[in-house]
């Protein structure tokens, strides 16, 4: 969920890499090179890379893309500049046009489209406005359209550009996720999750119409009860529409109370939705054992554009919190929930979201957080994704106004508040957030006398719940129900 600059990364291609060849290296340094884009037409390798010689490479923040002559390796920026990180360098099939992204070197920010002749610089670029995160970026064979897939509202869209016109076209539902795809010609194939066919094989024509499954992978879902996800919209206090989802339990029966898990995502720039992969076994699991489940795309968010990405900037805590509770607040007023028996669940930058909300608000009945931060100072100096703490407040701990701000942001500060049973997760090994600060949490709680528990993996890192051991995920989720069930029974 976190995000962070890579400290180091050398990465070197070579070329004729047939059997018995010469191998010649084409990039040398302590430089990190990625997304290599091959343009025979012109005997060179256009390539992302970030390149620079005087500063420690955890200072470099920019991102330039180059050109490498495969004739001698000569290197050549085509698209460089201080404060200004460039990306996903795409070249067109003719190598006439070179698509790309750019965007400040502040994490806050939605990266522009842009595309140039391959030959020319950016005063010739022509923007293709789309005020969402872009990726994954195809050429149609004519060179008229750039596809592409884009997070957003819940969904993961795949996109056609039309060169031309300057427009994007979103091509599929919001409420399906496109992992990945491929144009040859007028077809499209992907590979789509939605939640009731998850991560099965599609083909269509080149605007995502007539679409024929192709795949089997998970037709052991058709034998499953599942719990479809009802979308749902409220304005928050910026003026900012807040979608949220709610998942109502396979045994639901109208006039019956159940209990309710507020699930949040981390980040905190992720987004969630029906067409993100990585929690579909965990609400469907909590479904089956018969809870509800409500998850929001809370300010801060990604998905929705610029302006509501930055709206959680200095305020991690009270406006995403507002956020959260108002959807689970709308879930309760449907009048099936057992307002005894509402729960809470987050990692990541979820986590210390949970921890933020129990020691202001009594209502839950327990409370579980993964791989979270707690002590924003600490989470400087201690977790690989420290950047944060400058992008979203401006300044660094030694500075007595912006530490004055993390020590007010930070949950750690109000531990004496906490008084819901509460179980916490790390992963040994997560250097993302790191893992001091879930046992600075844990020992205050137990100083205090509250109920709570601590289980930390042996060897997991930050992907403990969603790539990680599957073994260790099982256990994890089985832990928090058995947690949850020990007290709201």
């Amino acid at each position: 969920d976190w995000c962070c600059n890579i400290i180091l990364c050398i990465n070197y291609f070579i070329t004729n890499a047939i059997p018995n060849a010469t191998v010649k290296p084409l990039t040398h340094g302590f430089y990190s090179f990625s997304n290599p884009q091959l343009d025979i037409a012109n005997n060179r390798l256009i390539i992302d890379a970030k390149v620079d010689d005087v500063t420690m490479p955890d200072r470099v923040l920019e991102n330039e893309i180059y050109a490498i002559s495969l004739s001698d390796g000569t290197m050549k920026p085509l698209l460089a500049k201080k404060d200004i990180s460039y990306s996903s360098a795409t070249l067109s099939p003719s190598s006439k046009w070179l698509a790309y992204t750019y965007s400040n070197t502040g994490f806050v920010s939605v990266p522009a489209l842009a595309i140039i002749p391959s030959n020319g610089n950016e005063s010739n670029k022509i923007e293709l406005p789309f005020d969402r995160t872009k990726g994954s970026f195809v050429w149609s064979e004519d060179e008229k359209y750039l596809y592409f897939t884009a997070q957003s509202n819940g969904g993961v869209v795949l996109c056609k550009a039309d060169i031309a016109a300057k427009k994007v076209e979103v091509l599929t539902d919001y409420n399906t996720g496109i992992l990945s795809f491929a144009l040859k010609g007028n077809k499209i194939i992907y590979a789509k999750n939605d939640v009731t066919t998850p991560s099965e094989l599609f083909i269509a024509d080149a605007n995502a119409k007539g679409t024929v499954k192709i795949s089997s992978f998970n037709t052991w879902v058709a034998e499953k009860q599942l719990s479809l996800p009802e979308k749902h919209t409220f304005k928050n206090s910026k003026g900012l529409t807040v979608e949220y989802w709610v998942m109502k339990p396979y045994n639901y029966e109208a006039g019956k109370r159940y209990p309710l898990l507020l699930e949040i995502h981390g980040g905190p720039s992720a987004m969630w939705g029906p067409g993100e992969a990585s929690m579909w076994h965990e609400f469907q699991y909590f479904c089956s054992q018969g809870y509800g489940v409500v998850y929001s795309n809370p300010r801060g968010s990604g998905g929705y554009g610029y302006d509501f990405l930055k709206a959680n900037v200095n305020d991690w805590g009270d406006g995403p919190t507002s956020d959260v509770l108002t959807a689970l607040d709308k879930t309760v007023a449907e009048g099936w929930a057992d307002t005894s028996k509402l729960l809470i669940t987050g990692g990541s930058y979820a986590g210390y979201l949970v921890s933020w909300i129990i020691a202001h608000d009594h209502r839950f009945k327990a409370a579980c957080s993964q791989r979270g931060v707690y002590d924003l100072s600490t989470f400087f100096g201690e977790g690989n994704a420290w950047r944060l703490v400058p992008n979203y407040w401006g300044g660094y701990p030694w500075q007595k106004d912006i530490r004055k701000m993390l020590d007010e942001q930070s949950p750690i500060t109000y531990v004496q508040n906490i008084t819901t049973p509460y179980i916490i997760f790390h992963g040994e090994n997560d250097l993302r957030t790191g893992v001091i600060q879930g046992e600075m949490l844990y020992k205050s709680l137990k100083v205090l006398g509250r109920p709570v528990e601590y289980v930390r993996h042996p060897g997991a890192t930050h992907e403990i719940t969603r790539s990680g051991n599957n073994r260790q995920r099982i256990d994890q989720m089985l832990r928090t129900y058995e947690f949850f069930e020990r007290w709201i029974h």
